[in-house]
């Protein structure tokens, strides 16, 4: 039995450290010359789960050279179990990420026709409670209606005309779309992403909901929609990952 074996603690940790050097690599396409805590430093900026850890994980690179002599590659330190479960868990969401359709709630996702009027709208969004709508003509999706913008774009109508209920009774959905034309509080996205993609793709503060289809596309079909309201249900997954 070779001495790397003998220890199971040190042995977890190691083979932890280099299953998550070997991902970040690769994910990001990094080069072998880089040292570890350089890798953490460049990914953490790309990573949620990484800049999260950032500092730990660059204080365990630093007890990795302590645990194994850079020579022989012997053991010659044991670490501590807490340490080693960190480096585990790093390793394991970074190795084999979690996808958020295996652990979002299998609800039917609330959206409304192209083709209504906003007065459906108003109502419509009152009786769901969400404040993000996808919108669908036919099969497509076309756009997703934020209830913060559009009562802000609705002001301004109030403030230039006296007919708001003709305006709400009168004007298409679409049409509404067409005037307002705002596509960066909402993002499409496959049904492969992950958790920590998902982490990331909010902390653009400006995104409010991201919809999920099969293939990414908005002529896919629809699988669920994640707003900021999910990110500490996300959080908790991960932290319990």
């Amino acid at each position: 039995m070779s001495k790397l074996a003998s220890s199971t603690l040190a042995t977890r940790f190691v083979n932890a450290y280099n299953l998550l050097d070997h991902s970040l690599r690769q994910q990001y396409n990094f080069k072998t010359n880089i040292s570890f805590s350089d890798l953490i430093r460049r990914t953490a900026s790309l990573n949620q789960i990484i800049r999260l850890y950032e500092d730990e994980l660059i204080d365990l690179a630093r007890l990795r050279n302590a645990i194994i002599h850079s020579k022989s590659e012997e053991i010659i330190a044991e670490p501590h179990e807490k340490v080693v479960k960190i480096m585990e868990k790093v390793a394991r969401i970074i190795s084999t990420p979690p996808l958020v359709v295996d652990v979002i709630k299998s609800v039917k996702v609330d959206t409304i026709n192209a083709e209504s009027c906003l007065k459906n709208y108003v109502i419509y969004s009152s009786q769901v409670g969400h404040s993000n709508i996808p919108v669908y003509k036919r099969n497509l999706l076309i756009g997703v209606l934020q209830r913060h913008y559009f009562l802000e774009t609705l002001g301004h109508t109030m403030s230039a005309t006296d007919g708001v209920d003709d305006y709400l009774t009168n004007t298409s959905i679409e049409q509404y779309l067409r005037d307002y034309p705002k596509t960066d509080h909402f993002i499409i996205v496959s049904a492969r992403v992950t958790i920590e993609e998902i982490i990331e793709l909010f902390s653009n503060r400006k995104l409010s909901s991201v919809i999920i289809t099969d293939s990414g596309t908005n002529s896919g079909n629809l699988i669920g929609i994640i707003t900021q309201a999910d990110i500490i249900y996300l959080m908790n997954i991960i932290e319990g990952y």
